[in-house]
């Protein structure tokens, strides 16, 4: 008896979790990068592996529906891909922000301040000024800010490289004689 097919939205959310922590590890990654050249490399790795981390799961729908599968599924499989792996991504990431690094936004501001302030061109700069500004009277973004701000950019740009993957995903299936 043949197993019914699955749909897309199983598929996404059963794929979704480990895409999730995938996301997740970058974030966290990208977190940590400034104390850690290893991290910073780990990072780097798995933002450029991400764009083939859909395309593996796009090109596995296709294979498993024998081809069938229309672009705009692939295509589907992708944003929902992106949304829930953005969620999972985002709750973990918000928890380290908030009680693992709590002082990240502070500490990556002061950086910004710190680099600039060594340049004479950029010393009087109005950037400079409006950055210790908003250090000084704590109007840097929140963690739950940075995560929210975060899962749209994720998931719309998502969207995005999900359309071109999904083009990729679509090419023939080797026939196997």
């Amino acid at each position: 008896m043949e197993q019914p097919k699955k749909s897309i939205f199983r598929r996404a959310s059963e794929w979704g979790i480990p895409f999730g922590l995938y996301l997740a590890l970058a974030g966290i990654a990208s977190i940590f990068a400034d104390h850690s050249v290893v991290l910073n490399f780990i990072f780097m790795l798995m933002l450029i592996g991400t764009p083939f981390l859909v395309y593996r799961y796009q090109r596995r729908m296709f294979i498993e529906d024998n081809g069938f599968t229309e672009y705009a599924g692939l295509w589907m499989l992708g944003i929902m891909l992106f949304i829930m792996g953005a969620v999972i991504a985002s709750f973990i990431v918000y928890l380290v922000l908030q009680y693992g690094r709590p002082t990240f936004m502070q500490e990556q501001a002061q950086m910004v301040i710190d680099a600039y302030s060594q340049i004479p061109q950029m010393q009087d700069s109005e950037m400079l000024h409006v950055i210790q500004r908003m250090v000084d009277e704590h109007l840097l973004p929140s963690p739950i800010e940075v995560v929210f701000n975060a899962y749209w950019f994720i998931s719309c740009g998502g969207s995005f490289l999900s359309a071109i993957t999904a083009l990729l995903a679509r090419r023939a299936i080797p026939s196997q004689h």
